[in-house]
């Protein structure tokens, strides 16, 4: 009995052992990492933000910080909206369909959407379903921009959104190249709406989000009422301003899936724990690895069937990831299956510049709690400079165009008069290509960065009023210079037939 209870004594002291990091956490020995993520949030001038750790199939440390957009502090059961983050839940949702057998990966997605078609028929019959969620189907990442963030919530409009494609050109064949693709994903919406004869956010609600007890998950407009889902922000000349947008239907299955970030990492737990958690489960062990590992290389790492696939930096460990953001919110969640840990950070702003800046605050705390020193970006100097570049070349503009009021200054009345027909002519000529010029420029610009000039209305609000209004301006300078040329030349026309 001695020996008995030595050996008891002796296996509970080295399990307590054992347990007291985690035990000294849970106390409040997170000190370093909250400090860590509140830098992060400072650096970006974000609001408010949730963080979750999540080890060994538990959550061991959550808190908030800051103000949501409605001056209420931030909780772990403050609802944001998670961007494509909503990606692996969808493709959580079509690996239910295909262990239901309603879906095959590789058949062709008219099997199931008989509508569905690109502008190019021949692409169309041949995209697959796992061409949709590998990102390799040939749409274009331009495509997103014309059938995305319609903010649509009439009955059907995930399935209008999808339809839409149908005058996009595709940019590759079918399995040539990734491209990362928000509509690809809308269409997948569509397709599991088809099959399982519900609404996308609904059959969500049922199949994935309820089952995992995630309480204030949002996938419909009326989750996003009920959960008083608050403003994000938007970066304006480098301020945090509130952008309290409606909810989007049409977009639920490539970003306007949310919830808290209590929600948030027991969808990460059910990762961790091969589809189920507290007993209950929304995909097989073997259908949870599938959409884990690496089916083709990324504009990043490699990507699976909703989720990015890489390595921690510093570490070498493999990590699983996504992250995601809506204008006004950002979203990350990085899980290190080896170590059976994962990290996730919810923040309420977001400018698209600088995407790695508010990646740092997940990607950096995964790597603090590996025992490495996180990563941090530099603020992005041209992130910074765009909107006022843009500002500054509205004001040039502007004084352009008001310009020829010095024509009522009796000295600059005799410059006009002394100017021959041919150097009117070539003056305004130069004057109105260089404005036409400087208006196709500045429309093209958003291209560059990926986008267009109404996402970047939507996304950098700063730079896109900027270039709106300067390219209004050169516009209204062309023509103006061509009427006072035409004016000038009048007038000359009138004096050489009366000296």
């Amino acid at each position: 009995m001695t020996r008995a209870l030595f050996v008891t004594g002796v296996l509970a002291g080295v399990l307590a052992g054992l347990a007291a990091p985690v035990a000294a956490a849970d106390a409040g020995d997170w000190s370093e990492v909250d400090a860590f993520v509140r830098g992060r949030l400072d650096a970006t001038g974000t609001p408010g933000a949730a963080l979750a750790v999540i080890e060994d199939g538990r959550v061991v440390h959550q808190r908030g910080f800051g103000e949501d957009g409605g001056g209420r502090a931030v909780t772990p059961d403050t609802p944001f909206l998670w961007g494509s983050l909503s990606k692996p839940v969808t493709g959580l949702a079509v690996m239910q369909q295909v262990e239901a057998g309603r879906v095959a990966l590789d058949a062709p997605v008219r099997t199931y959407l008989p509508w569905f078609r690109l502008a190019d028929p021949d692409v169309s019959d041949r995209i697959t379903v796992r061409h949709l969620l590998t990102h390799t189907s040939g749409i274009p990442t331009s495509a997103s921009g014309e059938i995305g963030d319609r903010y649509d919530n009439a009955p059907g409009a995930l399935a209008e959104a999808a339809r839409d494609l149908a005058r996009i050109e595709p940019a590759d064949r079918p399995g040539g190249s990734y491209a990362y693709s928000s509509a690809g994903y809308a269409v997948l919406g569509a397709l599991v709406e088809e099959v399982s004869g519900r609404p996308f956010g609904t059959y969500l609600n049922e199949k994935i989000l309820d089952p995992l007890g995630m309480e204030h998950a949002v996938a419909t407009e009326r989750d996003f009422v009920r959960e008083r889902v608050a403003p994000g922000h938007r970066s304006v000349f480098g301020t945090p301003v509130p952008f309290d947008a409606p909810y989007d239907t049409s977009g639920v299955p490539y970003g306007h899936v949310g919830g808290s970030v209590r929600d948030l990492a027991a969808f990460a737990m059910a990762e961790l724990g091969g589809g189920q958690l507290n007993g209950r489960r929304v995909l097989s062990a073997e259908g949870i690895a599938d959409t884990q590992r690496g089916h083709v290389d990324s504009s990043a790492d490699r990507y699976g069937l909703g989720w990015s696939v890489g390595t921690l930096k510093g570490t070498g460990e493999r990590m699983v990831w996504h992250d995601g953001a809506l204008p006004g919110f950002q979203a990350m969640v990085v899980m290190l299956p080896e170590s059976d840990r994962a990290v996730i950070v919810l923040q309420n702003a977001y400018h698209q510049l600088r995407a790695k800046e508010f990646g740092d605050a997940a990607i950096g705390t995964a790597q603090l709690l590996s025992g490495e020193d996180p990563r941090t970006t530099p603020v992005d100097g041209f992130a910074v400079a765009l909107p006022w570049a843009t500002a500054g070349l509205a004001g040039v503009l502007l004084l352009s165009v008001a310009a020829p009021a010095l024509r009522r200054m009796p000295g600059r009345r005799a410059a006009v008069r002394a100017r021959s027909q041919r150097r009117i002519v070539v003056t305004t000529l130069t004057s109105v290509t260089a404005a036409l010029g400087v208006a196709a420029l500045l429309w093209w610009l958003p291209s560059t960065l990926g986008g267009t000039l109404p996402m970047a209305l939507l996304w950098m609000p700063d730079v896109g009023w900027g270039l709106v209004a300067a390219i209004a301006l050169a516009l209204l300078l062309a023509v103006e210079r061509t009427v006072l040329a035409a004016l000038d030349l009048r007038r000359r026309g009138g004096r050489s037939h009366h000296p």
